[in-house]
């Protein structure tokens, strides 16, 4: 199943007020992510409440990454968009 990653502009601006070492550890996670949406690391989960619908991942620490998921085509591609990162406090 092929893997497309779209970033909204708020998760860039997000992502380029974050610490270097948070955006390297984003990264990082996201290599995990990739291969596996589900990596015990992550602590993948569904939101609720206002945020129904879109998906939250660890970073570490307390920053939070959030993205809502697409499937295409019956399965053939899943869209991941990227729409926030940050502390916990500020994202939910």
């Amino acid at each position: 199943m092929k893997k497309v990653i779209q970033r909204t502009k708020g998760f860039e601006k997000a992502f380029l007020k974050l610490q270097k070492k948070w955006r390297k550890k984003f990264i990082k996670q996201l290599e995990f992510f990739l291969e596996d949406e589900f990596h015990p690391l992550l602590k993948t989960h569904e939101l609720k409440g206002t945020r129904k619908g879109e998906w939250s991942f660890s970073v570490g620490n307390d920053i939070r990454a959030i993205y809502r998921k697409e499937t295409i085509n019956e399965r053939t591609m899943i869209i991941f968009t990227f729409i926030d990162i940050g502390l916990h406090s500020k994202v939910y």
